[in-house]
């Protein structure tokens, strides 16, 4: 892991709370009645029907997915509270087979990193996390003239169409153009589409530990990043 991301990581776990030893906290739930952000008592038997699923994060960074039917404690042997930071590194170790770390860095000539975590990146293509019930902002490259901007959805039953302005990295997208949260989108920006998938993050996550855990599990790493360097400013 690099250097430098995992000082950055470390600090903003440690200014933030986090679950106790035998804590889960809620990512994720399907079919059952458990709200995102909710804790849960790993050492209580939680019972999921078939079809059922949840996904916790134990205090310890880990990533928790269960699917039903389920009759268990999903943490009946919880140890010690790990250091916030490496809790977090154990969640990002967890990352599925063909999947880049969140701590690999990226090699010369991919992306740049996102200046700010709530933005939406236009200009690849990829997953994109935003704040429940905020307009996003479009960020993308920028041109030296105004530029046509496209968006719609990947079923292309709709259309919007605008002009990106020059000299100008960003834009703010109107609250009108439905971005529904799991929906997937071509931003057609001078002529460069991203297939973009968006994931509006629950209203409920205002602790950035679990916030960044989420966007982790969402894959928008490059938020992620962003969300750790700015609570450092």
């Amino acid at each position: 892991m690099h250097k430098a991301w995992t000082l950055l990581l470390a600090g903003l776990l440690l200014a933030a709370p986090h679950a106790g030893a035998n804590e889960l906290v809620v990512v994720e739930a399907k079919g059952v009645d458990l709200a995102p952000g909710a804790k849960v008592d790993g050492t209580k038997v939680l019972q999921l029907a078939a079809g059922q699923r949840v996904t916790l994060i134990a205090a310890d960074g880990k990533t928790v997915k269960l699917r039903g039917p389920y009759e268990e404690a999903p943490a009946p042997a919880a140890g010690q509270v790990a250091s916030m930071g490496d809790a977090l590194k154990n969640l990002m170790n967890q990352r599925g087979s063909g999947t880049a770390q969140l701590g690999v860095v990226r090699a010369a000539g991919d992306a740049p990193e996102l200046p700010e975590p709530w933005i939406v990146d236009v200009g690849r293509s990829g997953a994109r996390c935003l704040q429940a019930d905020v307009a996003p902002v479009l960020w993308g490259p920028k041109f030296a003239a105004a530029a046509d901007l496209a968006i719609e959805p990947a079923d292309r039953s709709w259309r919007a169409k605008g002009t990106w302005p020059a000299e100008t990295d960003r834009m703010a997208l109107s609250g009108r153009i439905p971005l529904a949260d799991g929906g997937s989108y071509v931003f057609d920006v001078g002529g460069n589409p991203a297939n973009v998938t968006i994931h509006r993050m629950p209203a409920s996550f205002a602790d950035p530990v679990l916030q960044a855990a989420w966007m982790i599990e969402k894959g928008c790493e490059d938020q992620a990043r962003a969300l750790v360097r700015e609570a450092q400013r």
